[in-house]
């Protein structure tokens, strides 16, 4: 009987451990070496480009897993780029600010709760997507990163205020299990990436803003 209690014993002690390191691997922030420069623009979050779009109106409509989503973008002036990002389970899900400056706009778009496999509406579940936009202004541009959750797992978390002033590269939100964050910029923004790309956050160079 005390054998059989002491191997009950490890093995939750093992599953345990495993699941606090998991956690602490998922929830990993690493440091990183960003680039200078007030017209360089960063990645804001870790993950693949699946999409670059060029847009000319404040309905962006972008693809999550086949679904289309629906933003309005009223503090982003037409014509605009979107890139949008996959994030996957061991993507680093922190997401930083792509330029600096000041919050100018914090929206919660919640989602609900839907059952994505035995749901009978499909095309409307992309609308369900729990989603977090964020605007960000300098002296020279306006910038906007939406963080989007997936169906089954939802839960967006925003470190950040509107009027808050940060520096490109500061953490500003998280989005736990596997999502999605867009990156709007302006029109004559000169891209650096392509469809495929890996992208750091807070590292990779995204484009080069047209200096004012």
């Amino acid at each position: 009987m005390f054998s059989k209690k002491r191997t009950l014993f490890y093995s939750l002690l093992g599953i345990i451990s495993i699941l606090v390191l998991f956690f602490a691997w998922f929830n990993r922030v690493p440091q990183r070496t960003i680039p200078q420069g007030e017209n360089i623009v960063v990645s804001p979050a870790n993950g693949k480009v699946i999409a670059i779009q060029e847009e000319q109106d404040q309905i962006l409509r972008f693809f999550k897993k086949g679904k289309e989503n629906l933003v309005s973008l009223p503090l982003i002036n037409p014509l605009y780029k979107a890139i949008v990002i996959e994030m996957n389970v061991s993507n680093v899900h922190a997401q930083r600010m792509p330029i600096g400056g000041k919050i100018i706009s914090k929206r919660y778009i919640p989602g609900r709760f839907q059952n994505a496999v035995f749901s009978k509406n499909k095309e409307k579940l992309a609308e369900e997507n729990e989603k977090m936009v964020h605007i960000i202004k300098n002296d020279d541009t306006t910038v906007g990163v939406i963080q989007v959750a997936g169906i089954l797992a939802r839960r967006i978390q925003s470190f950040v205020n509107e009027g808050d002033v940060l520096q490109k590269g500061d953490i500003f939100g998280r989005i736990l299990l596997g999502s999605q964050v867009v990156l709007v910029l302006p029109d004559d923004a000169q891209l650096n990436v392509k469809v495929g790309d890996v992208l750091i956050d807070g590292e990779s160079i995204v484009a080069t803003l047209k200096k004012k």
